[in-house]
């Protein structure tokens, strides 16, 4: 394949310097989020490197199975039982799938992907030291919801954004800081370190406190193998004792997550609590989906399967206003049947087990993001949501980027 012209390079590098902006936007703003990508895609395809972009993404099956099932969901808008409008609403929301790709064959070069990281790491930074300053009272904010800096210190994302972004800072952190001498090493351990003390004692995100959990254990397993793994399920259970102990939000959120869950066990009809809501998406999905195995109820669908599964419950659940889940394996089989799921299951099969062949450090980086975005998705639906689904194409892309050209 020929280098490409002089105007094809200055397109791709201005992809790169879009994507830059959008990595560094990807924890504070949304709307810069969205702008950038979309820019940095119209660049690429004004560059004209489609064939190679083409030859990238086929020879990688996170990229090619992504491009799969969103050809899936589609297609899926043929049968659903949602509106054309809302279908097609829904499929552009899984847009990041076809970005991935794009992404990846940007980001081949070792400079530009650390620029990249540097970039995603440096807005993750503003949002950890935003989110102290809110847990010191040097920042005064207050959420729509009402929580206060000591209920919940967040600000410009939700408490689910915000843990996912803090535990992917702290684990970045920590591998990168093994490669590392003298001070940057130390100074890496120190970020890492406030940003997993933020998931855990500053914020009423409980998911951020499972995937902080995970990749905790996941790099003790990486670094220090079986016995590492031991050690750390100690430690962990002596900071989750700490926790209950001294972070009221910590003991709260998970008092809480424990008494709805307990709750929804033992009542006729589940109360209006997360919790309680969450257990009956998805028993209600797994019903409606025993009845119709084959081919779900089309993209974008999910909300009117829920409504017909509901029909005997109370009003507050018999309600089209819950568009989905808070589950993306639950949300793509009720889409699309079996087949979403196992599309997605294998996409997150094929990249985790392809992340271990990367070169250096991202083999570990891209083995943490993509068990760190598997645990995630079990709570809630992170493909379809702006933020998540661009930390899969934008960094996950970019990370994939390491991978070894014209490897099969």
């Amino acid at each position: 394949m020929s280098p490409p012209s002089a105007y094809a390079q200055r397109m791709l590098d201005a992809a790169r310097a879009s994507l830059l902006v959008a990595a560094a936007a990807l924890p504070l703003s949304t709307a810069a989020t969205n702008l950038f990508a979309v820019l940095a895609f119209a660049c690429w395809a004004l560059s004209g490197q489609w064939v190679p972009a083409l030859q990238t993404i086929r020879a990688e099956p996170a990229a090619w199975l992504g491009c799969v099932l969103f050809a899936a969901l589609a297609l899926g808008i043929a049968w659903s039982l949602a509106p054309l409008g809302e279908a097609a609403s829904t499929l552009l929301k899984y847009r990041e799938l076809l970005l991935f790709g794009v992404v990846m064959f940007l980001f081949a070069d070792e400079r530009w992907r650390m620029r990249l990281l540097g970039a995603f790491f440096a807005g993750a930074l503003v949002l950890l030291a935003l989110s102290y300053a809110v847990r010191l009272g040097l920042l005064h904010y207050v959420d729509e919801r009402g929580f206060s800096a000591m209920d919940n210190a967040v600000l410009l994302k939700n408490a689910i954004t915000h843990g996912l972004v803090m535990s992917l800072l702290a684990y970045g952190c920590a591998v990168l800081a093994l490669r590392r001498s003298g001070w940057r090493r130390w100074v890496l351990y120190f970020v890492a370190v406030l940003a997993a003390a933020n998931v855990w004692f500053a914020v009423q995100g409980r998911t951020g406190y499972v995937v902080m959990t995970v990749l905790v254990l996941w790099y003790a397993y990486l670094r220090w193998s079986m016995r590492g793994l031991a050690a750390a399920l100690l430690a962990v259970s002596l900071l989750f004792a700490a926790a209950w102990q001294w972070a009221p939000v910590f003991q709260k959120r998970v008092q809480q997550a424990v008494a709805e869950a307990g709750d929804y066990t033992v009542q006729a009809t589940p109360g209006e609590t997360s919790i309680g809501y969450r257990m009956h998406f998805w028993v209600r999905s797994a019903q409606w989906l025993g009845r119709h195995p084959l081919l779900g109820a089309g993209t974008g669908g999910w909300s009117e399967a829920f409504y017909e599964a509901t029909a005997n419950d109370p009003a507050f659940l018999h309600d089209r206003s819950h568009t989905h889940p808070h589950n993306e394996y639950v949300h793509l089989a009720v889409q699309l049947g079996p087949l979403g799921l196992i599309l997605f299951v294998a996409l997150l099969v094929a990249a985790l087990r392809r992340a271990a062949r990367l070169p250096a450090e991202y083999a570990a980086l891209a083995q943490g993001f993509v068990i760190a975005f598997a645990v995630a998705c079990l709570f809630n639906d992170m493909l379809r949501d702006t933020t998540e689904g661009h930390l899969w194409a934008v960094l996950g892309g970019a990370l994939f980027g390491a991978a070894p050209r014209g490897e099969a």
